[in-house]
């Protein structure tokens, strides 16, 4: 759908970043989206639409086409955005529709430049205005654009116009990468150095001075400490992985985890053979199970044999287990789950009712979804462990996708990625309150998980995932182990 292109970038510009007060019409407002029947959505869309006929503010418009989009009139909020686009052609919605309609139809970046030139002779970029990411998500598509054409020269360029520190690491990033694989090691460093710098800038801020956008260029800090080291370390440069990797740990000890890979690395090469154990653990701990070899390796070198290596390990695996069963508990409800009939890849309906009396894995993803696409391989591994049992059933619920034809990408992507997944289709709007399942459920975030026991209660809710296929397995056989139970075999988290 075209406004979902352009209203990623709105939220992104108006909301996100920016701390504005809401008023009592739009906390109104947002409860009917979130929560309000069917009846209470159609009348706040009908006054909103009479509002959109006479006002002459341009700000609120957009607003209300937007609002229009969240209760479901597509097509009214399209055509309204068309009208403000033309109406006022000096608007953010003008701005936005040039965007999806010219520079993203744009296939060369000679061809992008030319429109992003075009748009600042149109909109130049406001001298005032705080926010000016919408002009940033532009300059890095042509940066990005240029380098892999091949012209280091343009892109950089272009990455020198970006205009909000905070966020400049999404554009130096993905430029780096390229340079990296390109061979061009030289060039890249001083964009992931720049990243890093920036990140911390941010990151050091007294808490009062630290906001949205100082949470925004912290996330990427791990990745970028990473790519950093693991060139240093291929480079034979351990002392610098040492001290990179060692400031960072100081800076955020939550962060130690995300660098065990590469810092187990450089420790053994430094010699510190037990910190380097140590660091082992830590992965083995979160579900990795990959280095075993070298983790019995060092283990050897540092008794002089292997002898209790097995019951190390087994140590380590109870620790594990019993981590997962202490993080699962938190995710634990009680509730019933709602009536549903969705429609398959081949077409035909698979509701709750044909489901009774198994135990059901719902994975709610969409392909646009990184995490949920990240997860998919450790998933397709957690169901192959119940091939067998008949009483337990993996479901993947499609939601949220953005284009029209949705339903052929779906099919494709599950087809070209082997996935033997049973995917329904959540787009079937419950006439009583006009909610698609996933908005029944409360969900605003995918992945979104859920477990079901043979009853029909939810017994937990998760969010978020990993992509470590161990873990996962761990994780979902003790998540449907205990949704097979009785509940009054359990202390649930909520009743």
């Amino acid at each position: 759908m075209k406004f979902k292109t352009t209203a990623a970038l709105l939220f992104m510009t108006s909301s996100l970043f920016a701390q504005n007060k809401i008023d009592d019409a739009t906390k109104r407002m947002n409860e009917i989206v979130q929560n309000g029947s069917l009846a209470q959505k159609n009348t706040l869309a009908n006054e909103l639409s009479l509002e959109a006929k006479t006002s002459k503010d341009a700000n609120r418009l957009e607003v209300i086409s937007n609002y229009l989009y969240q209760l479901g009139r597509e097509e009214s909020s399209d055509s309204l955005r068309s009208v403000i686009a033309k109406k006022y052609p000096k608007s953010l919605v003008a701005r936005q529709e040039f965007v999806t309609n010219d520079f993203y139809k744009q296939k060369t970046a000679k061809d992008k430049e030319n429109s992003y030139k075009k748009l600042l002779k149109k909109w130049p970029i406001p001298k005032t205005d705080e926010i000016k990411i919408a002009y940033d998500y532009l300059i890095a598509n042509i940066a990005n654009s240029y380098i892999e054409e091949g012209n280091k020269e343009k892109s950089l360029s272009y990455l020198n116009q970006l205009n909000e520190r905070f966020w400049r690491a999404q554009g130096f990033i993905p430029v780096a990468t390229t340079l990296l694989q390109q061979g061009d090691t030289l060039s890249a460093i001083p964009l992931i150095q720049t990243s890093i710098e920036d990140a911390e800038y941010f990151m050091n801020l007294p808490k009062d001075q630290q906001d949205n956008k100082a949470g925004f260029a912290a996330v990427g800090y791990p990745g970028y400490v990473s790519q950093l080291a693991n060139i240093y370390s291929n480079q034979g440069k351990h002392k610098e992985v040492m001290t990179l990797l060692e400031n960072a740990i100081s800076k955020n000890p939550t962060f130690a985890s995300r660098f065990s890979n590469t810092y187990f690395k450089a420790l053994e090469n430094a010699g510190r053979k037990l910190e380097a154990l140590q660091q082992l653990e830590m992965i083995y701990k979160s579900g990795n199970f990959a280095f075993k070899t070298k983790m019995h390796e060092l283990y050897t070198s540092l008794n002089g044999s292997d002898k209790g290596f097995e019951g190390y390990i087994n140590r380590l695996d109870n620790e594990v287990i019993k981590y997962i069963q202490e993080h699962i508990s938190q995710f634990a409800i009680n509730q019933t789950m709602p009536n549903f009939e969705l429609l398959n890849l081949k077409g035909e309906k698979v509701s709750l009712e044909s489901l009774k009396g198994k135990t059901l894995i719902l994975d709610f993803w969409a392909t646009w979804c990184g995490p949920c696409i990240r997860s998919f391989p450790a998933m397709k591994a957690a169901q192959e462990m119940y091939a067998n049992d008949n009483n337990v059933k993996f479901l993947f619920i499609n939601t949220w996708e953005r284009d029209k034809n949705y339903k052929e990408n779906v099919a494709s992507f599950i087809s070209k990625n082997n996935y033997p997944f049973e995917v329904v289709y959540d787009d079937q709007k419950d006439p009583n309150n006009g909610k698609i399942l996933a908005e029944k459920l409360g969900i605003t975030g995918i992945p979104a998980k859920f477990i079901v026991d043979k009853d029909g209660i939810i017994r937990y809710k998760l969010t978020g995932s990993s992509s470590e296929i161990d873990y996962i397995k761990l994780e979902m056989k003790e998540l449907i182990e205990s949704a097979k139970k009785p509940i009054s075999q359990h202390s649930l988290a909520k009743k």
